[in-house]
């Protein structure tokens, strides 16, 4: 019986079947969980506003003091339908940043978690049939960052509030891993 060799294999179905793989695997990424925030019936997009948070470093902790509806203590990446109208966000801000060592003649990188020190109280009013975007911006070396509401309809900054300070925790290293140089 004569064994398959995998030099038998054209090479365009190998392609295939990592661009296949790739693209299934790239599927399986959590995606924005959806929260209604209005009790009722469903109502049109039209009639509505939406609230996302993509969660990569700014979280929702509550909106208008509810909760996330999982009973965590911050939404994540959400896509949460709202009425028009004021809304009370408070806001946290976690991130994650490396930098390189230098000991005398090798190199590793340091692991450092940010974390906001207190949540931010915001506030936006919402507008039919327009989508805001809560994201941030950082600066790892003066431990700051800020909140950022975007009305992604209207293609514009609608709050940008901070500086807030950050607490930075070292949360390892790769020192087995060096990297030595110049001998």
């Amino acid at each position: 019986m004569k064994r398959l060799n995998y030099m038998d294999i054209p090479r365009f179905v190998i392609s295939l079947m990592t661009v296949v793989l790739v693209g299934y695997l790239s599927s399986c990424s959590p995606s924005l969980q959806t929260y209604r925030l209005y009790a009722g019936p469903q109502m049109p997009s039209a009639e509505t506003a939406q609230l996302l948070c993509k969660g990569d470093k700014i979280q929702i902790n509550s909106v208008n003091g509810k909760k996330s509806p999982g009973g965590k203590d911050v939404f994540g990446k959400v896509k949460l339908e709202i009425l028009p109208g004021d809304y009370h966000l408070t806001v946290s801000f976690s991130g994650k940043s490396m930098t390189m060592e230098d000991a005398t003649r090798y190199y590793y990188n340091v692991f450092y978690r940010h974390d906001s020190l207190n949540t931010v109280d915001i506030t936006i009013k919402a507008e039919t049939g327009h989508t805001y975007l809560v994201t941030s911006t950082h600066d790892y070396e003066k431990s700051i960052w800020y909140a950022i509401v975007r009305d992604e309809t209207d293609d514009r900054i609608i709050l940008n509030k901070g500086p807030y300070p950050l607490n930075k925790i070292r949360t390892g290293d790769n020192q087995d891993a060096k990297r030595v140089y110049g001998r």
